[in-house]
């Protein structure tokens, strides 16, 4: 016995070495001519192109990689004069590398130290010469970086398109929910920002099927990776309420991130009542799976806008609580689990004066109320991926669940609408050679109860549904030509309920369906073709109606060379409307407005065309794009709309008409590395002709002819001339044209929004001064100049932060504009937070 235990010792002494060899890649790079070895070489693990690890090489040449995978991969070394080597590696050990050096060639890699590379399809930012001392969030630092930018609502767009995927170091912790990420990440946290173009998420489907899709992958510092970041902020002030009373202001932080390869955490508290929005945080802003069914609303909640920022309109007391956890192993497999919880109250105070022209009458509708609405939303989910170069398997499970309650004591209105819908999305590929299968089934249930309460009557609604749709597809990829055949089942069971102080009515909602869609795409070198032809079939239970679509399109697509891109895209869409078109009941949905479909489900045929053409130079750092479309719609039905003092009612008639629309649409955006400079110009023009149908006690119902003009610039400038200032300008424009008919030409509407910021570094402390110059056309053909303006102190040291805030120094308290939509003009007027001082003191840990 001692003897077996000891030979069993001696073997595993040289078996421990070599397993533990497997976990491990290691090695060393050397000049090959010298045979010296060479400090600082980057030796990078690439799945698809894509970086998933890297490490530098010591002072004696040496690198060590962990090695826990399983497939092969890509080990590429590379360093600035030498040629890049890339080797495929299927376990772990030993790879030594030997760099000849050679001058640079600026083919598909373009080279500018400092700042923006690019390779392929991905565009790198260097964030170190981009950051400033101010900035203090990732969002504030993406801002700066040419060719992107972040809205007002956290979206983040590339050339003017939203991006699809927002990834921390190739992970999705947030689900699309990437305002998680951007208002709580330290922006120093941050070593790059990769953009790719054609990214496809889905490893066994790359080189087999195109993706147009859009990544923002964020590369973080080796310091910062797997390291917890809390942050803690509080803050207090004083505000007017509307009776002009002082009343208090509050704002609270707590938060803290996790984010490294294999594991990554956000858990945040917030709470303000300051005017900050702090429910976009909860926003899905981008997914990588299909949006779930939607179940049309019987009654909906009043909506909020205005072309000032929401800040200086939003009255509100926000709670919110996030939570997200992701695990990743061997890159392939991950699991996410989430939840969201936002309490909101709103109190808002508008009115409006609405005009509708006809040919022989004009008719005036007002209205003044004071809005409160309080939600109450929570968000659960639970996601698996397991996503290789052999297969893919995703499982999601979603829960939803939200109460609104909106009250209007001038209106003598109150709505209050819930919804709790849960889905289970589950999709699973399979790849054998160049054939590729694929099964998905998604299952949605939803329950919708809402009721408008008046002082002379109640309405109840109850909407209940269960959704279920299943898709089988077959790919195969030969010779450049990727064919693939999708085939879908729907069925969905879904009942109505409404009651009335008169009647109650039901109506059966549930309808079956079957599409085919074959899809046909040929890439050959430069140009890329793509056919698909989606026929689609839906019947409905209820109505005993039957309606069979098609959507055949026709898309074109040549690389001429890196920086230029040409594409042509055609379409004929065969549409319906929705389910609740059919439902043949008068109902109402708020204290004035009566709707009625009459059972007639509204068909339409429009043929689109577009041109866009795309200009990308990355050493000169100027992006650009130009879309022209032109859309032709044939439809089958209208909406009559019905006028008097006291009522709006829309009745669906059968009535054929048309619409045509031109856009001509661009984007421009560049970089000035010498002057830190980053200037973009987003410029769209629209004519629209359409037809409204309208009637009013003095008139019969008119059919009318309009044309609608639209022209919007929106310029900006981000300037930091020296590290002590700094400059941000933004500017709105939009001229508005309408014409009814031949007679009829409203007067244009002239709108110019300004915005500039200064700021100015004085030792520790950071002065800013902004201004927001607002000038309205209104429907009576006045003009209303609005000018506002805030001031702050931001005090920094170490790890502390102080700010003192003065917002709208001028004390304004209403605004006014006006639209105009089809055959009518609306001027608005509002509330607006009056002067405000508040300070809030924060400390990142």
């Amino acid at each position: 016995m001692p003897t077996r235990y000891l030979l069993l010792l001696c073997l595993g002494s040289f078996l421990l070495p070599s397993l533990r060899a497997q976990n491990v890649l290691q090695g060393r790079v050397t000049d090959a001519e010298t045979s010296r070895p060479l400090e600082a070489v980057m030796v990078s693990v690439l799945r698809d192109s894509m970086t998933i690890d890297y490490t530098l090489t010591d002072a004696d040449g040496r690198y060590s990689l962990p090695w826990r995978r399983t497939d092969t991969l890509q080990v590429s070394a590379s360093m600035l004069g030498y040629g890049r080597q890339t080797r495929d590696v299927g376990k772990g050990g030993r790879l030594d590398f030997a760099l000849r050096a050679e001058s640079i060639i600026l083919r598909e890699v373009e080279i500018r130290p400092g700042r923006i590379s690019s390779r392929r399809d991905t565009v790198r930012y260097n964030l170190a010469d981009f950051i400033t001392e101010k900035d203090t969030r990732i969002r504030d630092v993406l801002k700066r970086l040419p060719g992107i930018d972040v809205e007002e609502n956290g979206t983040v767009t590339y050339k003017g398109k939203p991006i699809d995927h927002f990834l921390v170091e190739g992970m999705d912790v947030t689900g699309g929910r990437y305002n998680q990420v951007n208002n709580n990440l330290d922006a120093r946290a941050v070593k790059s920002a990769e953009l790719m173009e054609n990214y496809q998420s889905v490893r066994a489907l790359k080189g087999k099927i195109d993706s147009e899709q859009v990544a923002l992958n964020l590369r973080l510092d080796e310091k910062a990776r797997d390291q917890w970041f809390p942050y803690l902020e509080a803050g207090g002030g004083l505000t007017e309420d509307a009776d002009g009373r002082l009343a208090p202001l509050w704002e609270g932080i707590q938060s803290t991130l996790q984010l490294g390869r294999g594991r990554q955490s956000i858990f945040a508290l917030k709470t303000n009542n300051t005017g900050r929005d702090l429910s976009n945080e909860q926003t899905l802003l981008a997914t990588n799976i299909p949006e779930a069914a939607t179940l049309p609303s019987l009654l909906d909640l009043p909506a909020f806008s205005a072309p000032l920022d929401t800040r200086r309109t939003l009255f509100n007391e926000t709670w919110t609580a996030n939570a997200n956890r992701m695990y990743r192993r061997n890159d392939e497999r991950t699991l996410r689990v989430q939840a969201d919880y936002t309490h909101d109250f709103v109190h808002q105070e508008r009115g409006n004066t609405q005009t509708y022209y006809q040919a022989n009458d004009t008719i005036n509708l007002s209205e003044e109320a004071d809005y409160r609405l309080r939600t109450d939303a929570l968000h659960a989910a639970l996601a698996y991926e397991d996503n290789s170069l052999t297969h893919y398997l995703t499982e999601h499970l979603e829960l939803d669940a939200a109460r609104n309650r909106s009250h209007a004591s001038r209106l003598g209105q109150d709505i209050e609408t819930s919804t709790l819908q849960a889905r289970n999305y589950l999709n699973y590929l399979k790849n054998r050679g160049e054939r590729t299968w694929e099964l998905t089934s998604d299952v949605q249930m939803s329950l919708l109860p809402s009721v408008l309460t008046l002082t002379t009557e109640r309405d109840d609604y109850a909407q209940r549904s269960l959704h279920t749709r299943h898709t089988a597809s077959y790919l195969r990829k030969r010779n450049g030509f990727s064919r693939r055949l999708e085939a879908s089942l729907t069925a969905e069971w879904a009942r109505y309920r409404l009651e009335s102080p008169a009647t109650v009515r039901t109506y059966d909602a549930s309808h079956l369906g079957a599409d085919l869609t074959p899809q046909l795409q040929w890439e050959g070198g430069r140009l890329f073709a793509s056919v698909e032809v989606p026929v689609e079939w839906t019947h409905y239970l209820g109505a005993q109606q039957s309606y069979l679509l098609y959507h055949p399109t026709l898309y074109l697509r040549y690389q001429h060379d890196y920086h230029w891109k040409f594409s042509l895209y055609g379409g004929l869409d065969r549409q319906a409307g929705q389910v609740l078109d059919l439902c043949p009941y008068l109902r109402r949905t708020d204290y004035r407005t009566l709707t009625s479909t009459v059972g007639l489900m509204p068909l339409s045929t429009t043929a689109t065309g577009q041109l866009y053409a795309e200009y990308k130079n990355t050493v000169n750092e100027f992006f650009a794009t130009l879309t022209l479309t032109y859309s032709h719609g044939r439809h089958a039905t209208m909406d009559e709309q019905y006028l008097s003092e006291d009522t709006l009612s829309l009745t669906r008639r059968a009535l054929n008409n048309r619409t045509d629309t031109w856009t001509l649409r661009t984007s421009l955006s560049k970089g000035v590395f010498d002057w830190r400079l980053k200037a973009s110009l987003d410029l769209q023009l629209t004519r629209h002709y359409g037809q409204q149908l309208t009637r009013t006690a003095a008139s019969p119902a008119l059919l009318q002819d309009y044309r609608y003009d639209l022209l919007t610039a929106d310029p900006k400038l981000n300037w930091s001339p020296l590290t002590w200032l700094e400059a941000d300008y933004h500017a709105t424009l939009s001229y508005n044209a309408t014409r009814i008919g031949n007679d009829t030409h409203l007067p244009p509407l002239l709108n110019v929004t300004q915005r500039l910021r200064l700021i100015l570094t004085i030792g520790r402390i950071d002065v800013q001064l902004s201004g927001e110059h607002y000038h309205n056309a209104l429907s009576d053909g006045t003009h209303l100049n609005t000018l506002l303006a805030d001031a702050s102190l931001t005090w920094k040291h170490d790890r502390w932060r102080v700010e003192a805030c003065l917002n709208n120094l001028f004390n304004k308290k209403t605004y006014a504009y006006t639209t105009y939509t089809a055959t009518q003009s609306r001027t608005d007027w509002l509330r607006i937070r009056p002067r405000e001082l508040s300070v809030k003191v924060g400390y990142q840990f």
